[in-house]
């Protein structure tokens, strides 16, 4: 092997090109099995064909190369649009060779023979109602669980629980009056119903509750006859319930602290308001502070299952870091799996049998594909990998390795609150790496600084190609995990509330702080890139650290927040006021919010920008809709500072066609190198 080339950082040549990215950025949305029958079904999002959802068959093969066939019609798109993010959007029968799946943008239900390719309508679609979270009662598939959304001309106006009959299409409601629900599911025996709910202004990670009642086909059941398993509006945030095969009801409560696992056993006689039970938490020694659920936005999670009645394995997330384990429900206690997956996310995990199951999941050093475990040796569990996405992976030379850094917050202004803030936060740092390379002697790299959306989620440490194409090319790259970032606890998720535009911009300049300290980049060329949450983000540290970002890229990103509150959809309208009001902001007159919500907007603050901005929206999208970049771009032209702008029609909130992604980041390149090199 050659010597390698001294060039000045941010300049190397790398291979991974945008092709790469927008070819080769499928991805999987979510898995689905038939245990009786082995056969694995995969939900994946295609740019090439406009973001379009195929479901797809994981074939069995002796090749080096699993194979796939498509089962999904071209003329559909198995994609959901509850809440606007989706999620729930296919469900495969338990015990027979069907697939239930909703079409975007014409919604209904529809029914899938996988072998023919025949589609049967089972709900007619309707521009207006939206279906998704299917589940299907047990033994005889006569009805169907759903939640649906229905819209009017403003947008989402009502969501509730439903029953659809498989052979007529009539659907019945099984509970309304609450502003959201989640995660409907029969009972084992069909005797029980079970849901999520919450209101406004919880979001479903701030506060939510399970619901269990007696099933009753064709009727509205009242709240007297349902009971409260767990879970409080502003306090207790419940996710992810599932039936066991016995009986016993699992979920995942933060009431500790942390997403922990809890069962519930039903007792009593089953009928209305006799139904009992008992919560018990599952104990699970030194995993006290590990996350076994997560902020739902998106509906069908999935990262725990119950391979039968005394086995369940899940994902334990520490320092937004996963890890499976598998856990003996007769004594509570778990076992390290011991495999290198560190991102398993949304609806990612199914069981295949007794001792085996598939999981999408991510990496150090491999992109998300599809695996299959298989516990049958119980001292040496199997990680197969079945299927991937990813056509070119990358030599193991050129990855940068992913670490975990957690630093002071110096920046914080915790000393102007009532209640005290986290001292530490937390990012995802990958220096610059390229074997072909060296950084010019006496020279730092320049930094890239990722601001994520949500802003409750977080960024964990798998291989991702969109940073290893700026790694490789000599930028030293850091995801931030700021304050209200998940995968660290309620008290670290929570600690943005009230402060959302000005403690997570403060852990931002704290990163870069200590990134400098650390002597790891160059602190003269800073760029600040996010989208969404973390494109506000980029807008916000713009005008309250001006002199720290040599530039930065919003991508769909809010820049007046009282205009923001008034427009964005149901399921966020409420989420703004917690974030910078704090809990209670509701009641505050609306001149002292929007006050509040004019000092955290950048738009009204332009004149303190000194860093060019390029602006980078999507003229469909109603998360965070085109007037905020418009706004902010021409109000930063009108007082003569730094501003670039590019609309791409057709894309919504975030970018679905091949073509987009190409053609940002060629552009986000383009600006880099002009701005930091």
């Amino acid at each position: 092997m050659s010597e390698p080339q001294i060039a000045p950082y941010g300049e190397w040549t790398s291979p991974i090109t945008a092709g790469h990215l927008s070819s080769g950025s499928v991805h999987l949305e979510g898995i689905q099995t038939n245990p009786s029958t082995g056969q694995i079904y995969a939900l994946e999002s295609r740019p090439a064909e406009g973001g379009r959802h195929a479901i797809v068959e994981i074939l069995a093969s002796t090749s080096t190369s699993p194979s796939t066939r498509d089962v999904l019609p071209a003329g559909y798109n198995a994609m959901g649009a509850i809440h606007e993010y989706g999620g729930g959007s296919f469900l495969v029968y338990p015990d027979e060779d069907t697939v239930l799946f909703t079409d975007y943008p014409r919604n209904g239900i529809f029914s899938l023979n996988p072998r023919s390719g025949e589609v049967t309508t089972i709900v007619p679609p309707n521009p207006h109602i939206r279906y998704g979270n299917f589940h299907v009662y047990p033994k005889r598939h006569e009805w169907i669980l759903a939640v649906r959304e229905t819209h009017g001309p403003r947008g989402a106006d009502e969501n509730s629980v439903v029953a659809i009959h498989a052979l007529t299409g009539e659907v019945s409601t099984v509970a309304q009056g609450a502003d959201f629900y989640q995660h409907p599911q029969f009972s084992p025996d069909g005797r029980y119903v079970s849901w999520i709910q919450w209101n406004h202004p919880d979001m479903p990670w701030t506060g939510s509750v399970l619901h269990v009642a007696v099933w009753e086909a064709r009727r509205v059941l009242t709240d007297m006859e349902t009971i409260v398993v767990a879970g409080q509006p502003g306090a207790e945030s419940i996710c992810q319930p599932r039936w066991g095969p016995d009986g016993t009801l699992f979920f995942v409560s933060d009431r500790s602290g942390f997403w922990q696992l809890y069962r519930w056993d039903a007792t009593g006689s089953g009928t209305g308001v006799e139904i009992e039970g008992e919560v018990k938490m599952i104990e699970l020694k030194g995993l006290e502070c590990a996350e076994f659920g997560s902020r739902e936005p998106c509906l069908g999670n999935c990262t725990y299952v119950l391979l039968d009645e005394n086995t369940l394995v899940a994902s334990a997330v520490q320092n937004a870091t996963a890890n499976l384990v598998k856990i003996d429900l007769r004594i509570d206690t778990w076992e390290d799996l011991d495999l290198p997956l560190v991102d398993i996310q949304k609806n990612a995990l199914a069981p295949l049998s007794p001792t085996s199951f598939v999981v999408i999941g991510s990496t150090r050093t491999s992109s998300q594909a599809v695996y299959q475990v298989d516990l049958a040796n119980d001292t040496n569990p199997t990680l197969n990998l079945i299927y991937t996405t990813t056509t070119n992976p990358l030599p193991p030379s050129l990855i940068s390795p992913a670490t975990h850094i957690t630093f002071p917050r110096i920046h914080s202004q915790s000393h102007s609150t009532s209640k005290p803030l986290p001292t530490h936060a937390h990012a995802v740092f990958n220096p610059p790496l390229n074997p072909s390379y060296t950084g010019t002697p006496s020279t730092l790299p320049p930094l890239l600084l990722w601001m994520h959306g949500g802003p409750t989620t977080h960024v964990p440490p798998s291989l991702a190609l969109s940073v290893q194409y700026w790694t490789s090319r000599g930028y030293a790259y850091a995801s931030l995990n700021h304050i209200g970032s998940t995968g660290y606890g309620r008290a670290y998720r929570s600690a943005l509330n009230q402060h959302w535009g000005v403690e997570d911009i403060a852990d931002a300049a704290s990163c870069v702080a200590y990134l400098a300290e650390q002597k790891l980049i160059d602190r003269n060329r800073v760029g600040i890139v996010g989208e969404s949450a973390g494109g506000y983000a980029v807008l916000q540290a713009l005008t309250t650290y001006p002199d720290l970002w040599a530039a930065g890229i919003s991508l769909y990103g809010i820049s007046d927040l009282a205009a923001f509150a008034r427009i964005t959809h149901k399921f966020e309208s409420r989420y703004i006021v917690s974030l910078v009001l704090g809990f209670g902001g509701e009641a505050w007159s609306e001149e002292k919010r929007e006050e509040v919500y004019r000092s955290r907007s950048a738009v009204y603050f332009a004149d303190r920008v000194k860093a060019p901005l390029f602006l980078l929206q999507g003229d469909e999208d109603t998360i965070v809709p085109l007037e905020q970049a418009v706004q902010m771009r021409d109000v930063l032209r009108e007082k003569g500072k730094g501003v670039e702008m590019v609309v791409f029609e057709g894309e919504g909130h975030g970018w679905a066609k091949g073509e987009t992604i190409k053609r940002s980041l060629e552009l986000e390149e383009e600006f880099w190198g002009r701005m930091l090199l």
